[in-house]
């Protein structure tokens, strides 16, 4: 058999040869597939198999190897672009051949595959097989039956052959079919219009009485189906009638919000929140278990199976039970649904907040979340009205335990419209608080407060009147920058001129001038509207207009405002004050100023120097370590591969600034701590209360741990200017680690080292705590409070549970800030003149010396280095080396070196792997690994050499 031939612009494959009618077995099918995914494989053979793939379709009996060999062809049009049609024409002529449904379903598919690969096959679908579809519909066989139905609109079968398909197998006996046919429906109400408004009234009310089913998947499907349809049905209806069928699909949804199964009583208000018109006083009523007077009568709406009628008890309460519900996932998708329904009123949105309120305080992060997300989107629609009573219990919030809440409680701040002064004040008091309780969120707290600023000038300007005399200097004259609040309010101070209307002199001038002292942090906080430059140039004209000189605080702040960064703008990058002269810029000035000021376009050139103090590398990687850490929840919470897919994301991103910033110590620092996070994230699901020991394999365990010490390990050892705070972070990491390990060793020898090793990593932290002056994590404060009920378990036969829970609870990851100063220690190895076409002459027995070029970077005389050299698996030899013997600096040294080799085999060849590698830190307690080698584990810091060996013929005995 020759396949036809090929379209134009296709290559021809030519007469095919002939092949043994040997029959196909799955062996062979096997076989067949590496030669059609294998681009080297040479035409005439992808011929001959498209042959005997042809041949088997024909002749083939085994029901078995069909759906291979379907499979296979599918693969070859798919690799091939030549065979598309030729593969559609073969599997098209064994379909209507097909002994039985399934063979037929498959051959379907295979066709399916093949078309959606090629549009001009695609096309041609279109009716070809609508008789033969519906007659497997009606096959026995049910799951052929569910699958056709799911799988419907790949076939390029008609819609109103489907529609009287999926209508007509909604009464199925077999509630997957059922579900099937009802989800046909919907797939179709999104892709194709239907004009025939007797037909969209039969698929709406199919579904409302497939709403009472007794399955719980089709009463789901129903819902889902009663929301689209009933969209298409209101759609085509004009003035009261399209009123009242908006209420009435209102009302079938609302009467599944009390269904016994939770997936229904989602669907439910999923479906709810589609809504797009629906009367007022149903939406009030969703927010009230009392029956309201407007809604006590029961009204009838007309469908094809005669009149329903709809009573007011199915809408009262419906989004409060969804609120009262005990599911976290029910009472998620009620806050989405209102998300959407607060943008019909502003009437409904104003009951709404008090639920809303009460969601605040819910168990679960994700519906606070979400409650919050509601809230931000009724402020962006000026649907958001806070009273007093909610302010408290709002504000509360921004000192929730969660950093995710928290910013989701400040994105709402930025929006919302504040109705007076005590509303303000409330809020800005919230915000300090904030700040207060977490110093780490003070980048967003500044920008919130910068917001709500701009948004009420004319509130800032009285509040800061009231609170001035707190930002003013002392009795005797030290000023209180670092004071949170004090921050806090310049930040609030700067913003308020921008965009009120009154004169830029009811803010105090010298706030401007204090607030330089502030320069680097506000700038950062404020990076997405302006520059650094822009904003120096704006205090220096905000504490000058409106006095003929600067205050005497301004005049010492900005002599001394290098600690900020402010002193290193270079006085051509400020030029654009010379059109406004100190004492004679007007308000008018001044305002057309701050317009120009806050336009990004307008924001002047950095010069090198700046560009060099913002780092893009490090404000890149610093953002992923933010982004890192507030992932850490969900690892706790068991969603480990959705963490493990974020931090995937991180290492791309990363890996893109690698092509950019070859060689960056901080770069490969933050890539090593990405990759040790998914280690521990990986190794934390094993201790997961749900998902835990019972789903893992503990070999799989063992080897994750050794991968995440390792890591830590080369974190430590390989890198150097790292702080004594990320140093103490680093050794709290492997505490964690060798608090894990310790889970599964349980007894013996492993156990009592690993015991050992633990208390060695706590004294070094303590001795760096007493250093620094800090107090413990709460982590480390468990572990210590558990480690004699830790020793006292060695040898006993349980893995200590209950402390350990007690100390993966306390656990949480810590901000890493990184210094440009970061070093990796880096060494390089070359043999010289050797190959394995040029390899070292030794006699067997005796040593054979190695001649080595050896660069090191960045290492100084305290590093102890020794050379390891291979051989095989396990045969190694380790030599010291002197870093007296090497010149240079510690940032290069070079030299040549001679390493002998003592441990020569009876061979007539051999190799050897040589590299370098550091001793690791005390803390890193190891029993000695072979005479005469180091002591402690070793991180490697150049890559692995090969040196080839031959030995002299003459000498071999």
């Amino acid at each position: 058999m020759e396949p036809p031939a090929a379209s134009s612009g296709e290559p021809s494959l030519g007469p095919l040869p002939s092949l043994p009618g040997t029959p196909l077995t799955r062996h062979n099918l096997a076989s067949l597939r590496s030669l059609v995914i294998n681009p080297s494989t040479p035409i005439s053979l992808i011929a001959s198999v498209f042959e005997a793939l042809s041949r088997h379709l024909e002749h083939g009996r085994d029901p078995l190897l069909l759906p291979h060999a379907l499979k296979l062809l599918s693969e070859l049009a798919s690799h091939r672009p030549g065979l598309p049609r030729a593969v559609f024409d073969c599997v098209r002529s064994r379909l209507f051949s097909s002994e039985s449904a399934r063979a037929a379903a498959e051959s379907l598919d295979a066709l399916a595959l093949v078309a959606e690969r090629d549009e001009s096959l695609s096309s041609s679908l279109g009716g070809q097989f609508d008789s033969f579809f519906v007659s497997l519909c009606f096959d026995r066989s049910v799951s052929v039956r569910r699958w056709l139905l799911r799988n419907a609109e790949r076939f390029g079968v008609g819609p109103h052959v489907l529609i009287t398909v999926f209508l007509g197998f909604t009464k199925d006996p077999y509630p997957c079919v059922r579900e099937a046919a009802l989800d046909g429906l919907v797939n179709l109400s999104k892709s194709s219009v239907f004009e025939d408004r007797g037909l969209v009234e039969g698929c709406y009310n199919r579904a409302v009485e497939l709403l009472g089913d007794v399955e719980d998947c089709v009463r789901c499907a129903a819902v889902r189906t009663v929301s689209d349809w009933g969209h298409i049905l209101v759609a085509s209806m004009q003035g009261t009638e399209k009123r009242e069928q908006s209420d009435a699909i209102f009302i079938q949804l609302c009467s599944m919000v009390r269904d016994m199964s939770m997936e229904v009583r989602v669907e439910a208000f999923v479906a709810l929140g589609k809504t797009q018109t629906v009367s007022l006083k149903n939406l009030l009523q969703s927010l009230s278990k009392k029956v309201l007077g407007s809604m006590k009568e029961k009204r009838s709406v007309c469908q094809l199976t005669g009149p329903i009628e709809l009573s007011a008890s199915s809408v009262a309460g419906a989004l409060v039970h969804g609120f009262e519900d005990e599911y976290y996932e029910v009472r998620r998708s009620v806050c989405d649904s209102m998300r959407r329904l607060c943008m019909i009123s502003s009437e409904f949105s104003g009951e709404a907040i008090n639920l809303l309120m009460d969601m605040l305080n819910d168990d679960s992060v994700i519906v606070r979340l979400k409650a919050l997300e509601t809230m931000r989107h009724m402020a962006t629609c000026d649907h958001l009205s806070l009273e007093v009573m909610h302010m408290h219990m709002f504000l509360g919030t921004l000192v929730d335990k969660n950093e995710l809440v928290r910013a989701a409680v400040r994105k709402v701040l930025r929006f919302v419209k504040l109705r007076d002064l005590e509303l303000f004040k409330l809020s800005v008091n919230g915000l300090i608080e904030n700040l207060e309780t977490y110093p780490q969120d003070e980048v967003d707290i500044f920008s919130v407060l910068f917001h709500v600023g701009q948004r009420h000038g004319n509130f800032v300007a009285c509040f800061i009147h009231e609170v001035f005399h707190e930002m003013e200097p002392s009795s005797d004259g030290k000023l209180s920058f670092d004071c949170a609040r004090v921050a806090a309010l310049l930040v609030l101070s700067i913003s308020a001129p921008i965009f009120a209307e009154q004169n830029i002199g009811e803010i105090p001038p010298r706030v401007f001038s204090y607030a330089v002292t502030l320069l680097g942090r506000i700038s950062h906080a404020v990076g997405d509207v302006t520059s650094q430059n822009a904003l120096f140039a704006y205090f220096s004209q905000g504490s000058s207009c409106m006095e003929d000189n600067i205050s005497e605080y301004g005049e010492q702040i900005l002599a001394n405002m290098g600690k900020d960064g402010a002193a290193s703008l270079a006085s051509n990058e400020i030029n654009d004050l010379d059109q406004f002269p100190l004492g004679e810029a007007s308000f008018e000035h001044t305002k057309t100023y701050a317009r120009k000021f806050w336009q990004p376009t307008e924001e002047p050139k950095l010069t090198a120097e700046q560009l060099q103090i913002h780092d893009d590398l490090t404000e890149s990687l610093n953002g992923i370590f933010t982004k890192v850490k507030a992932i850490w929840h969900l690892v706790k919470a068991g969603f480990t591969n959705e963490v493990l897919k974020i931090l995937r994301v991180c290492e791309e991103e990363l890996e893109t600034l690698e092509t950019k910033c070859m060689g960056s110590p901080a770069l490969a620092f933050t890539l090593q701590y990405i990759r040790a996070l998914k280690l521990l994230a990986s190794v934390w699901s094993y201790f997961h209360p749900t998902f835990g020991q019972c789903c893992r394999v503990v070999g799989q365990l063992d080897i994750l741990l050794v991968k995440l010490e390792r890591t830590l390990r080369d974190m430590k050892c390989r890198f150097t200017g790292l702080s004594k705070e990320d140093e103490l972070y680093l050794m709290e990491l492997t505490s964690v680690s060798l608090t894990l390990n310790l889970s599964i060793l349980m007894t013996g020898c492993s156990y009592i080292v690993n015991l050992k090793r633990l208390a060695a990593v706590l004294s070094q932290v303590e001795c760096l705590q007493q250093e620094l002056g800090v107090e413990p994590s709460s982590f480390l404060s468990e572990l210590k409070k558990s480690m004699p009920d830790i020793h006292s378990a060695a040898g006993s036969m349980f893995s200590l549970p209950h402390f350990l829970g007690k100390m993966l609870d306390a656990f949480s990851l810590k901000q890493f800030e990184l210094s440009r100063t970061l070093l990796s220690l880096f060494a390089e190895i070359t043999v010289p003149d050797n190959d394995s076409e040029n390899p070292i002459h030794f006699i067997h027995g005796l040593p054979v010396g190695i001649r080595l070029e050896i660069t090191l970077r960045n290492i100084s005389r305290e590093n102890r280095l020794w050379l390891e050299m291979t051989m095989g698996k396990e045969s190694k030899q380790f030599i010291f080396l002197d870093l007296k013997l090497f010149g240079g600096s510690n940032e290069l040294r070079k030299v040549t070196y001679f390493a002998t080799y003592y441990k020569t085999p009876k061979a007539v060849s051999f190799s050897l792997r040589v590299c370098i590698g550091v001793a690791c830190l005390p803390d890193d307690i190891h029993a000695g690994m072979n005479n005469g080698g180091p002591k402690r584990e070793l991180t490697y810091l150049s890559p692995e050499r090969e040196v080839y060996f031959s030995a002299e013929s003459q000498k071999l005995t």
